[in-house]
């Protein structure tokens, strides 16, 4: 018996529900993710770790095809939305502007999408303690290999890594990348690793998730990725909210007092001076360009000429800049007014209304932790989105995320299993009970007026 506690003590509490797949399913959307980090990492060129993701990938997409019996399909009206914005991209390369970067997200799309959205939520629906447990251990791995590159950084006689040992928020020099080339998409991970440790330690408890997640928010601090620290903070809400109501406000206070915090020391004045307006000048150029050709837009080719507004970064030959697998882009560091300005406003707009329908359908059902999570992870990804670019369909870490968790949005639920697996209400017990009594009394009296019908009968032929 002691031991049994000394282990929930340290690890929480085992789930309730028995699991309904391997334990190896999870692991391979894990071991997706961590792939995808290599067109951001320092060890691999961008277009080598575009190629090694879309590998894995593929691989992954024909073992749960043909080696599986897990059931794969998506939401309808999200396909025909995805779909039309799909063809439109075809259109455009066939019609329009033959480029290489449209090309390669043309054919990267399908790929992306169905292991994403379509197969690997399925691997994670049927352990989803496991998943989260393990996406917390990978971004533990990370924040402390980020340590590590930082006491590397001061102690090895060479020059240091960029952003390696900046300081965070004018406060104490510890900013590092970890295995990054820049901090943009080492927060966004460590932003995902948060609210996955956040949700072990709300439906387990246990010392090592609660440590785990003070490790996660360490990284995510270090990294000073100031568009993560914002998907953070309202992912946390919609977390805490899926596993009590009260919590939520908790959640909101502890924000507001962080935004305080951050106003004193002027952190949030420097970011609106300098990142925030940046953007903007970017945003403004973007609209620009897309209200001279709001049919097909600019195309995927030289976006950052055309913006012509700072430095162009030229990390990939095949495919358009994306500040959420580099960092550095010389893109509009938007995902949503990207895919309106590089494929007009008919197919952008089909992509967006995949967006949104894919968090409607999320939204909605009963609210469990799970949904919380879930939600809440998409939420904070949503929010990333608006300063920095990436793609539905694409294969960098935020794609992959992303792709991840819209797929888990959309996975029906039926409502016959949720009456079923759910515990009955005192209301709906009483219905039941008094249409029950009302059953009774009807059979009571149609059997009462058979036997009065068959005396009568029986008196007749006497």
């Amino acid at each position: 018996m002691s031991d049994w506690r000394d282990t929930e003590y340290l690890w929480g509490r085992s789930p309730a529900d028995s699991p309904t797949v391997p334990l190896h399913y999870p692991l391979l959307a894990v071991f997706a993710i961590v792939v995808s980090i290599a067109p951001s990492t320092w060890y691999f060129s961008t277009d080598q770790g575009y190629l090694l993701s879309a590998v894995v990938l593929a691989a992954i997409t024909v073992y749960g095809v043909v080696f599986t019996g897990v059931r794969l399909s998506t939401d309808p009206a999200f396909l025909v939305l995805f779909g039309g914005y799909w063809l439109g991209l075809m259109v455009q390369y066939r019609f329009h502007a033959p480029q290489t970067e449209l090309f390669y997200v043309a054919l990267s799309a399908p790929l992306a999408v169905f292991a994403t959205v379509v197969v690997l939520p399925r691997f994670v629906e049927g352990r989803r303690q496991t998943f989260a447990m393990a996406l917390t251990l990978a971004a533990v791995a990370v924040a402390l290999v980020g340590i590590l590159v930082l006491w590397w950084a001061g102690t090895a006689d060479t020059d240091l890594p960029d952003f390696i040992g900046e300081e965070v928020m004018g406060l104490y020099a510890i900013r590092t990348v970890s295995v990054f080339s820049n901090p943009n998409p080492y927060g966004f991970f460590m932003m995902i690793g948060c609210l996955a440790a956040l949700y072990t330690v709300l439906v387990r408890g246990g010392l090592v998730w609660i440590v785990a997640l003070g490790i996660c928010v360490l990284g995510l601090i270090m990294s000073e990725g100031d568009a993560a620290l914002a998907g953070v903070s309202v992912g946390t809400i919609i977390v805490l909210a899926g596993r009590h109501r009260l919590l939520s406000f908790l959640g909101i206070g502890v924000g507001v007092a962080v935004l305080y915090a951050g106003i004193r020391i002027g952190h949030v004045s420097e970011v609106m001076q300098t990142t925030l307006m940046s953007r903007i000048n970017l945003w403004v150029r973007s609209v620009e360009l897309l209200a001279a050709d709001p049919l097909w837009g600019i195309g995927f080719a030289d976006v950052g000429s055309q913006i012509g507004i700072g430095r162009e970064f030229d990390h990939s030959s095949i495919y358009p800049p994306l500040s959420s697998d580099t960092g550095t882009s010389s893109g509009p560091h938007n995902s949503y007014l990207y895919p309106l300005l590089s494929t007009g406003v008919i197919a952008g707009s089909l992509y967006l209304g995949s967006l949104v329908y894919a968090l409607g359908r999320g939204i909605r059902g009963r609210w469990t932790a799970w949904k919380g999570f879930v939600v809440g992870t998409a939420a904070g990804i949503y929010v990333y989105m608006a300063f920095e670019s990436h793609f539905l369909g694409g294969l960098g870490v935020s794609s992959v995320v992303f792709g991840l968790f819209v797929g888990l949005m959309l996975l029906t639920e039926p409502e016959e299993s949720e009456r079923e697996s759910r515990p009955a209400t005192a209301r709906e017990a009483l219905a039941t009970s008094r249409l029950a009594s009302a059953l009774t009394r009807v059979q009571q009296r149609a059997a009462e007026r058979d036997g009065t019908g068959s005396r009568r009968e029986s008196r007749r032929n006497g």
